[in-house]
């Protein structure tokens, strides 16, 4: 019985302020003190500068002995590709319209890893995983601003200047952090770029709930469904098999495995509103899928 209300708690204190945040997101929006304008310009400093000084910090702080570790690759990768593939095959059968076919593919792909995972990981495993966990998630962040980029770019009804890989700051930010890992980074550099990597998921959260219209909520409910259960049950499904397939235990196991069963990314909706693509989906998709993810969790919990 302490086992399973102190599960739950856990549980609570992960989800709670990821709901606050979008509730209060929702509601200054309605209020007319997050206008549209102001929306717009949360999602670009979101999607240009937070993303990036988060995964610049990642991988300038992650050992070489990590870098070097096929596990994490394999366990990561493989999976994430597997379940591109699906929510493609899925996405087609589907007959999903352009303006959501391809955000639905990037929602599948692209988990909260940062915002839930690394607390979730931290809280399940202990402080020690905190690494490894930003790790997988920057390789997660990275994919997805590459592969999921290209595809939301190729689905496009119209020219995107955000599209273009090799302007994307998170892509240069990712070689940086590679390249200056041997490098100390001197305290006034990495006290704003930590400042404004806390200031990422909190704000996406909140333009994510900007996002959101309460009007016609249940239009996508079945769309939605179908993908929380790729993006919930599926995804970490895949990596129990690639786990099983190359015999991988341990913490680069159990990370990957928590990192593929978060739900839907809240940068899904900047995404969707960079590439001018269906931001009600992305954000609707956010919410259920989170709430899903309470029932899923437990499970997990439970079998590891």
């Amino acid at each position: 019985m302490y086992n399973l209300l102190s599960c739950l708690m856990s549980i609570l204190t992960v989800l709670a302020p990821i709901f606050g945040l979008i509730v209060l997101g929702w509601a200054l929006k309605r209020l007319g003190f997050l206008r549209e304008r102001l929306v717009g310009i949360i999602n670009n400093y979101v999607y240009y500068i937070g993303v990036s000084a988060i995964v610049f910090q990642s991988l300038h702080d992650t050992s070489v002995s990590l870098l070097l570790d096929p596990r994490v690759y394999l366990l990561s990768l493989l999976p994430m590709f597997g379940i591109v593939a699906i929510a493609y095959i899925v996405g087609k059968l589907m007959k999903l319209g352009p303006g959501i076919f391809a955000v639905f593919v990037v929602c599948a792909l692209y988990g909260n890893t940062i915002y839930i995972g690394l607390p979730l990981n931290t809280l399940v495993q202990g402080p020690d995983a905190a690494g490894m966990t930003a790790f997988i998630a920057t390789i997660s962040t990275v994919v997805v601003f590459t592969l999921g980029v290209y595809i939301l770019q190729h689905n496009a009804t119209e020219h995107v200047e955000a599209g273009k890989l090799h302007k994307l700051p998170v892509i240069w930010a990712a070689l940086l952090g590679i390249l200056l890992s041997w490098l100390a980074i001197p305290y006034i550099i990495r006290l704003p770029l930590g400042l404004i990597a806390e200031s990422t998921s909190p704000l996406a959260l909140l333009a994510t709930g900007a996002m959101i219209e309460t009007s016609g909520f249940t239009a996508d409910l079945k769309d939605i469904g179908v993908l929380s259960v790729l993006k919930l049950i599926v995804a970490p499904l895949l990596v129990v098999l690639t786990g099983l397939a190359v015999g991988f235990q341990g913490m680069a196991f159990k990370t990957s495995l928590l990192e593929a069963a978060v739900p839907v990314g809240v940068t899904n909706s900047v995404l969707a509103a960079q590439f001018k693509m269906d931001t009600k989906f992305a954000s609707r998709a956010v919410v259920i899928s989170t709430v899903l993810f309470a029932i899923t969790l437990t499970i997990i919990l439970f079998l590891i």
